[in-house]
């Protein structure tokens, strides 16, 4: 594709995900920490990074603000931040995430920034990325890494064409089916907004994230559970949230799930499993006081005939913003993430990126450790990210100082756990 092409409108999605990102200091990024798992040197990565740059557009972009804004792909991989750090002692991935996620990223400039971590012998041990979500979805930075564990496999041999730059997601299907169309209840809206533990402006937050990790073969067996349940991992891991986040000082009875789906299936065969981009769109899960939440699998079946529903024909999703949209709507809503919240406007967010096996390969040079959303915007109480590398589940609790306080996601994520530890035994 000529490079004059390489230009497009954000999707509304794209341009929530930016507005917030500029006006919460980095409030929508993602950042990864990846194991380098065979001995790599600097070079030799970069060398790899480069060539996948050539082949993925949003790699190579950048917005360009004016009435509308616009991905402009013509970042060349030079232009991309970089930098090497020596490692000491073991990674520390929490004060990693933080020194990362307070540098920001220019989108204006870039869509990722890289850096590597070596060992006393020059060897790269840890890669950390840093991406706009806006760009890439935590499925495509899975996507990336399969793609340049392929190019590590056999250089000489690696063939990938360019890939196009792809509409925005929700350009792929029809509004009559995925789209609710009524205009939302501010009365009934306000029934979901959980109190804050203690207001800030944006300028006085801090993106934290608590990490936990279960044996894969565990959570394979818990899905195979939930099989018999007629339920099906995101509804499960949305049930017991529900339930865990009613150990929160800040809890109430009217509970708002919003659940980031990856949509390329709604697209039939236009997207590829191989493309990277931003792929998924939100829908959402309401839990009023007269539904029973203290059941796990009987919950779990209630959530999952709802997102059924949704999905079946003539029932919209509900996703979070239509295929047409106003840039001066998506600035005055962003322009208020940055004021002293008092109340989350969003309820929790659950994200089940899904299995690396899904993606049909086995990385030899690489295992993605972590994917954590930095959240300054102060949008949800807590956000749940989890996903399955070849040898563990993965689940990451990330919040916003001190609009919630470490102690209540410390808590939240120990019933978590011990809530899937509970639903593995026997007479479960």
């Amino acid at each position: 594709m000529p490079a004059t092409e390489l230009s497009r409108v954000l999707g509304a999605e794209e341009a929530m995900f930016t507005e917030l990102a500029r006006r919460t200091c980095g409030g929508t990024l993602v950042i990864s920490f990846i194991k380098v798992l065979t001995p790599l040197s600097v070079e030799k990565l970069i060398s790899g990074f480069a060539s996948a740059h050539k082949i993925y557009p949003l790699l190579q972009a950048r917005v360009e603000s004016g009435n509308k804004l616009r991905w402009r792909c013509d970042v060349p991989f030079e232009s991309i931040p970089i930098e090497v750090r020596k490692l000491k002692e073991p990674l520390d991935f929490e004060a990693e995430f933080n020194r990362r996620g307070k540098t920001g990223l220019d989108v204006e400039k870039c869509t990722y920034t890289l850096s590597f971590y070596i060992n006393s012998h020059g060897e790269v041990e840890w890669i950390s990325l840093v991406s706009s979500h806006a760009a890439l979805d935590g499925r495509s930075v899975m996507t990336l890494f399969c793609i340049l564990d392929i190019f590590f496999k056999d250089e000489g041999t690696f063939r990938l064409g360019g890939q196009p730059l792809y509409e925005a997601v929700e350009s792929y299907f029809s509004s009559s089916k995925y789209f609710a169309h009524e205009k939302p209840s501010s009365q009934k809206d306000e029934l979901f907004n959980w109190p804050v533990e203690e207001p800030a402006f944006v300028s006085e937050r801090e993106g934290h994230a608590i990490y936990r990790q279960f044996p894969i073969a565990e959570i394979s067996q818990l899905v195979k559970i939930g099989k018999s349940h007629k339920v099906r991992p995101s509804a499960l891991f949305c049930a017991i949230a529900i339930q865990a986040s009613k150990i929160l000082p800040n809890h109430k009875d009217w509970i708002k799930i919003l659940l980031p789906m990856d949509v390329r299936e709604l697209c039939g065969t236009e997207i590829g499993l191989s493309a990277v981009g931003a792929f998924s769109s939100a829908t959402t899960l309401e839990i009023m006081p007269n539904i029973d939440i203290d059941d796990t699998w009987q919950l779990a079946r209630h959530l999952q005939i709802e997102l059924d529903k949704q999905a079946e024909e003539g029932e919209p999703f509900k996703f979070m913003f239509p295929k047409k949209y106003k840039l001066e709507d998506i600035i005055e809503w962003a322009q208020d993430y940055e004021e002293k919240k008092s109340v989350f406007s969003e309820g929790m967010c659950i994200s089940n990126v899904g299995s690396m096996k899904a993606l049909g390969t086995a990385m030899k040079h690489f295992e993605i450790i972590t994917a954590i959303p930095f959240q300054t915007h102060g949008a949800h109480p807590i956000s749940l990210l989890t996903y399955s590398t070849v040898r563990n589940s993965v689940f990451i609790f990330s919040y916003c100082d001190p609009l919630t306080k470490r102690d209540s996601v410390l808590n939240f994520a120990e019933k978590f756990i011990n809530t899937i530890k509970r639903l593995l035994e026997p007479e479960n």
